[in-house]
């Protein structure tokens, strides 16, 4: 082989070699540019996605009692508060307002947990079993809660209320009571006694 031969061998290898070259940067640079020109994603819209498969406002109703659960089991507000309802709910458990955004507490918003894992709930719903699909609906309604401003207890409004209907029911009975008391003593030897000694008569 002359040398003229060897040169153009060498020339066609630099030739390929380049070409390679710039088709191996070329590649990148081509992904690089349709990264860049895509959309980045947007973290508000990530948020706003739901997490949960649930519908909030069935949880509601579970929650407050305008849909009763399958089993019949009580609902939440008896003992628990989440922010809703005219006079906030029960206060023998702990206010649910907030749970969903407890680390601690979200894993115990299941089925298993309410039916037999609580101390207090178990003993409950253990014949009265809520279900998985029920409690979806519930950590669907505790997410939406999580994300409002936590509202004052009205447990104060609730006792005041409580003690003036029991006061009133008090008079209202002692008012029948007292009539009915006096017509049926009315012309006997006891109601002649009142009146004579009881501060009606006595002369």
């Amino acid at each position: 082989m002359d040398l003229r031969s060897c040169k153009k061998i060498l020339v066609k290898g630099l030739q390929l070699g380049f070409a390679l070259s710039l088709v191996a940067g070329v590649a990148p640079m081509t992904a690089f540019a349709e990264d860049a020109a895509a959309p980045a994603a947007d973290p508000a819209a990530e948020a706003a996605a739901p997490a949960e498969t649930g519908d909030g406002a069935l949880g509601k109703m579970y929650f407050t009692g305008q849909k009763a659960f399958a089993s019949g089991a009580p609902p939440c507000i008896s003992c628990h508060s989440a922010g809703v309802g005219e006079l906030g709910g029960g206060v023998l458990g702990p206010n649910l307002t907030k749970v969903y955004a407890d680390e601690s507490k979200n894993p115990l918003l299941s089925a298993a947990w309410i039916n037999a894992g609580s101390p207090v709930m178990a003993p409950v719903f253990s014949n009265r079993n809520v279900t998985d699909e029920e409690v979806a609906h519930l950590r669907a309604f505790f997410a939406e809660q999580a994300k409002t401003e936590e509202k004052p207890s009205s447990t104060g409004t609730f006792t005041i209320i409580g003690l003036g209907g029991f006061v009133g029911i008090l008079i209202v009975f002692n008012i029948i009571w007292s009539g009915r008391y006096r017509n049926r003593n009315r012309g006997t030897a006891h109601d002649a006694l009142w009146r004579n000694y009881g501060g009606k008569g006595g002369r």
